[in-house]
């Protein structure tokens, strides 16, 4: 198909949401160290950030993404995810598994702000407080299958769950919290006191919050000593204000990242998300509901013009919802469905259809300009093999009543999964967002096998038969997964590592230019 270029406009890209090792090192204020550059990295300086208005600067009761991402300068998790989605300890030492119970081992020495030793209790209290926590906040999935848990020692916790355990890392991510300062009488909910890199000064309502660096935080002292953080309403305003040099750093998409400046994009750094965008089908249609035909089509998707032209190389090729970019993914035995009208006529034909035969529009929300557009290169990909198709953009509210309702018969759409590789919500019988009524009991079992694996190895080896028998089904046929990119301006000097619940996991080896 013939290569066109796509000017994305701006716009706030609307998702289907569903929940490195890390540089250590100590700095004194004195230091002034050589970072791979000509230039020096030495302590000083304000850095800016933005993030919405928060309801709570608690972490555990936030229900805001990148109020998330700041107060991840405050609290540390037990473990992150790096840049090859692997569960790395942060926190925590180490974790062992035995059966269906997992003991945590905290590192020794580390502290609260506040000189208090952080201990197996804290552990505990946040546990208790995630149990509580609304269904919509950030880490109440970490939770889930979670029977009981208790201490064993100053540094050592036994968690038990209700299913196999081979990715429980995942739900082992969130921050924990001080029991002495929350479960007390002095606790207030936008004050926070943490074990981070940064420790809190001040909030100033609908304006912005202030942050200083912690000579006692877990990875040493950084080097930006002051952070300021300005509350914005929405991700077009940073992106003004970071083009106006109010801010020095955000996360984009792809769809954004298209509409700033050189200068600005030059300094983009891109990183893997779990943000899968997929072709859906209606198999209640009996278009659709032969495997062949949903096979044959897959072969007509025109996924190197999408990913290059519109999407700007920023996206990961895949067929399936599960992620090449995981360390844990195995593609092996995968079709991949490279482009050839020939094959898709073949397959199409063992279906009991011919091209001609099919009439269709392909959905899609109208505010989301980029999958507007894949939308139509996909419509033309199959029209010119004889088919009759066009692009039904929609509002995204329309999109979803349409959608609810079974009122289509193909459809474009995006979910953001998360890091265990969950997807039942687009492939389970049951699944929160399978609108198209696909069913299957094996895809069911095979799902489950990797819910309840008991091991790492069980774990890979199970994800690996469910993404091959998906490409074989095709409950929905992939375009691939979406990066996101960290951009920042010409002040923020040094190596940046962001990862996809991490961003900002290696501050401490940024710094300013021009700092003395």
């Amino acid at each position: 198909m013939k290569l066109r270029v796509i000017n994305i406009i701006l716009i706030c890209c609307l998702l289907f949401a569903g929940c490195g090792e890390e540089n250590i090192h100590e700095n004194n204020a004195s230091e002034s160290v050589e970072k791979n550059t000509s230039q020096k990295a030495a302590i000083g300086g304000t850095m800016t950030l933005a993030m919405h208005k928060p309801e709570t600067l608690n972490p555990i009761n936030n229900r805001d993404n990148t109020v998330d991402r700041v107060l991840r300068l405050i609290y540390e998790p037990l473990f992150v995810v790096d840049e090859n989605m692997q569960v790395i300890p942060n926190l925590a030492e180490s974790y062992d598994v035995n059966g269906n119970t997992v003991t945590l081992k905290l590192k020794s020495g580390v502290k609260w702000e506040d000189g208090n030793a952080v201990t197996s209790s804290d552990v505990i209290y946040t546990l208790s407080q995630l149990e509580d926590a609304g269904l919509d906040t950030i880490y109440k999935s970490c939770t889930d299958n979670m029977t009981s848990y208790s201490k064993v020692d100053d540094l050592t916790v036994k968690i038990s769950y209700s299913k196999g355990l081979g990715s429980v890392g995942y739900s082992l991510c969130f921050p924990v919290i001080p029991k002495h300062y929350y479960g007390g009488k002095a606790a207030e909910d936008m004050k926070p006191v943490g074990n981070g890199s940064y420790k809190f000064t001040d909030y100033t309502l609908v304006k912005e919050m202030n942050l200083i660096a912690s000579e006692t935080g877990l990875k040493g002292r950084p080097y930006i000593t002051d952070i300021n953080v300005k509350i914005m309403p929405d991700t077009a305003t940073e992106i003004q204000a970071l083009e106006a040099g109010v801010i020095d750093a955000m996360t984009v998409d792809i769809n954004s990242l298209g509409s700033l400046s050189t200068k600005l994009s030059s300094n983009a750094k891109e990183f893997p998300s779990n943000q899968f965008e997929f072709l859906g089908f209606n198999v209640k249609n009996e278009m659709f509901s032969n495997v062949n035909v949903r096979q044959g089509l897959a072969h007509l998707i025109p996924r190197e013009d999408i990913i290059n032209d519109i999407y700007l190389n920023k996206m990961t090729e895949s067929v399936t919802p599960i992620n090449p970019s995981n360390a844990y993914t195995s593609k092996v035995g995968e079709d991949s469905y490279e482009f050839d009208k020939n094959l898709a006529n073949t397959l199409v034909s063992a279906g009991g259809k011919g091209f001609s035969a099919f009439s269709f529009n392909i959905l899609v929300n109208s505010e989301n300009s980029a999958r507007v557009e894949s939308a139509k290169l996909i419509s033309e990909a199959f029209n010119s093999v004889g088919m009759h198709t066009g692009v039904e953009a929609v509002s995204f509210t329309e999109y979803e009543e349409k959608l609810k309702s079974g009122d289509f018969a193909m459809y474009l759409g995006g979910v953001r999964l998360k890091e265990n590789m969950d997807i039942m919500s687009v492939a389970g019988s049951s699944g929160s967002i399978n609108y198209g009524g696909y069913a299957d009991v094996n895809m069911d079992k095979l799902i489950g096998d990797c819910t309840s694996a008991i091991s790492e190895e069980g774990y890979k080896a199970a994800l690996n038969e469910l993404n091959k028998y998906i490409s074989t089904q095709l409950p929905v046929i992939g375009i691939g997964f979406k990066s996101d990119i960290l951009v920042t301006n010409d002040r923020i000097k040094g190596d940046k590592n962001p990862a996809a619940n991490n961003i900002y996991g290696n501050i401490n080896d940024w710094y300013l230019a021009g700092t003395n």
